[in-house]
């Protein structure tokens, strides 16, 4: 691998935040059953007209604008010719000649940055459902509003693609144009990949990979493919341009057409959509949805809250995590300990969720009460936790559920003592480990009393009493 150089470029499809298709009025809706979502226009009746759906056309200038590209304002469709059982027209209505954005640029957490050859709207085709000796046509995803974004062959490495998927994905969810969800289709990755001799210019032969359904699949697809041509060129064979299928059971790509299968799309106009120019207002108004991307904010919550990386990163990986860290630093002003409570116990119970953020109901004001309750003492961890559990799924008032639960936590010395005692007398094998040098012991000790305060009491005096009981 050190003769050759790696260069990659990716095209990744990605559904639109839209309820309708996008120039139909037929719902954008994953869960309904096969053929539901669907009309003459989207289903190629002969003599049905097209409407063009602008909430996907604001959508796509405002992926264009976080991606700094140069916006096309002229609007022009073109029909991409080719039969498909998925596909009723025949065609699909598509932008080729005048993409709606180009020359953009992505930069990447380590620094470096890859180029966005073009950014581009279009209809997807429907969904084939293969049998052990048939095939189902389902066509609610026909119609649905793709944006088509194309990079330049700017990515040296199979980690690079990577970062460069991920970077990309917490953009388009951040500024609200897609759910880029792998499972639903929403977001789906094709890679072109070449090896070069060291240092040339000149390009090598290119291979097409699809069938990659999770951004480890893509790196792993890559890894796999560049070993494969790698070890074809030392050996002095011939790379062939074809497209490949990743099998992600047999962890290899199979051929799945050469360059003299490839399609010829014979595009042209489309002739029912008249090409229009988009004003610049509407643009100005996209502006607002891109002000701050995850990379800004990234470095952001590393100079104004000091957090470490690898907090700031959980963080800024889901939005709406980003947005409660804030909201609660808002009320509680302790970033650390509320960003350690988010990435520990309030994650815990969230990624046991079916629906994950989507169930919580736990207001940011609140859940920074708890926060608050456990650095000042009313609440010790098991019983922080126990709060935030009984909460996170309902709003509940934070002081109401300590009242009504006898959560507060025990702090007094005067009403440990005797618990401590207890426990000293109750447990001789610890304390007798205690005292031959066995420090660990002691935390034993610490949980019987913990065990006879239901969790209520505060670890810290508990051990400090049992300390000073232990020394007599």
């Amino acid at each position: 691998m050190q003769e050759f150089d790696t260069v990659i470029g990716l095209e990744v499809h990605v559904q639109l935040n839209t309820n309708s298709k996008i120039f139909c009025p037929c719902s954008t809706n994953f869960e309904n059953p096969a053929n539901t979502n669907i009309c003459p226009v989207c289903s190629g009746y002969p003599g049905v007209l097209p409407v063009f759906n602008k909430q996907a056309l604001l959508l796509a200038i405002r992926v264009a604008l976080a991606l700094k590209c140069r916006i096309n304002s002229r609007i022009y469709f073109e029909r991409k010719n080719y039969f498909y059982p998925d596909l009723p027209k025949n065609y699909q209505i598509s932008q080729y000649k005048m993409p709606l954005g180009e020359n953009g640029l992505l930069n990447l957490p380590a620094g470096s940055s890859v180029g966005i050859t073009r950014v581009h709207l279009e209809e997807d085709a429907g969904k084939l459902i293969h049998k052990e000796n048939y095939s189902l046509v389902d066509l609610n995803r026909t119609g649905t509003p793709l944006l088509e974004i194309v990079s330049n062959p700017d990515i040296t490495s199979p980690q690079e693609a990577f970062d460069y998927l991920t970077s990309l994905k917490l953009i388009l969810q951040y500024i609200g144009a897609s759910e880029c969800n792998m499972e639903k289709g929403s977001l789906r990755c094709d890679a072109n990949v070449s090896l070069k001799n060291k240092g040339a210019k000149e390009l090598g032969v290119k291979v097409e990979l699809k069938n990659m359904n999770t951004f480890k699949g893509v790196r792993d697809a890559l890894e796999y493919e560049i070993s494969r041509q790698a070890r074809a060129l030392t050996e002095g064979e011939k790379i062939f341009q074809e497209t490949r299928l990743w099998d992600a059971d047999r962890q290899k790509t199979e051929v799945m057409r050469s360059k003299e299968e490839a399609h010829d799309y014979r595009y042209f106009p489309e002739p029912d959509l008249l090409d229009f120019f988009v004003e610049e207002k509407f643009i100005e108004n996209e502006k607002q949805f891109v002000s701050e991307l995850p990379l800004d904010k990234y470095k952001r919550f590393l100079d104004a809250y000091k957090l470490q990386s690898l907090d700031a990163d959980v963080l800024i990986s889901e939005k709406f995590l980003a947005d409660y860290f804030e909201e609660a630093v808002k009320e509680f002003n302790e970033p650390k300990k509320i960003c350690n409570f988010i990435t520990g116990p309030f994650l815990e119970l969230v990624n046991t969720f079916d629906g994950r953020f989507k169930d919580v109901k736990l207001s940011a004001k609140s859940f920074a009460k708890i926060v608050k309750y456990f650095a000042g003492g009313l609440l010790n961890n098991l019983t922080a936790k126990k709060v935030l559990a009984l909460s996170i799924n309902t709003n509940a008032d934070i002081d109401e559920i300590i009242k009504k639960e006898g959560l507060s936590q025990m702090s007094s010395e005067s009403e440990l003592q005797s618990l401590v005692d207890e426990a000293v007398k109750e447990s001789p094998k610890a304390v007798k480990e205690y005292t031959e040098g066995k420090s660990q012991a002691i935390m034993f000790l610490v949980g019987a009393v913990m065990k006879k305060t239901k969790g209520k009491a505060n670890p810290k005096v508990v051990k400090e009493l049992l300390e000073k009981a232990l020394k007599k």
